[in-house]
């Protein structure tokens, strides 16, 4: 299989699954996935590598072990494809986070947060890293709740769902 035409012929769920299970344990397949998904200049083909990835890590999370740092710093860039941003946060949200991207990846995070312009998805991704941040780092926590508590009135209810139930803790 030609990982780069199947990824660009078809986009569907039944193909993304299929896709990812193609890939497995495959080092090599995930390597060459994860290169499409920072490729920049070929955004389609990297929104739906996130897709896949998003997947493929879902069911062999150990795979992202050495990019997560790199993601991070990726999804610092601007004018990213949603989708990008959507499926890294859900990777980076899925799995264990190394200690040594905490900082990057909570001002990251707060950024995407309080940014007007961001998405639900990406927005509530973010919240439950921080969330997770959180449970190691209580001061992260704090401020993500003042921070929830001033936005939670003139967000979606999908913000206000996640919010809350941080809000609980």
């Amino acid at each position: 299989m030609n990982l780069k035409e199947e990824i660009l012929k078809y986009y569907s769920k039944y193909d993304t699954v299929r896709i990812a299970r193609h890939i497995d344990k495959d080092e090599d397949l995930f390597r060459e996935l994860i290169d499409m998904y920072f490729d920049a200049g070929q955004q389609e083909l990297a929104k739906k590598a996130a897709w896949i990835l998003r997947h493929c890590v879902d069911q062999h999370p150990y795979l992202i072990r050495p990019y997560i740092k790199k993601i991070v710093k990726y999804l610092a860039w601007e004018g990213h494809h949603d989708a990008i941003k959507r499926n890294g946060l859900a990777v980076l949200e899925s799995i264990t986070l190394p200690k040594n991207v905490y900082g990057s990846l909570t001002q990251l995070c707060f950024e995407f947060i309080t940014s007007g312009k961001e998405p639900v998805a990406i927005k509530a991704y973010s919240i439950g890293i921080l969330d997770k941040i959180g449970d190691e780092i209580p001061e992260i926590r704090h401020e993500l709740k003042l921070i929830l508590q001033e936005l939670i009135p003139y967000e979606s209810a999908g913000f206000k769902a996640r919010a809350k139930r941080i809000l609980a803790k």
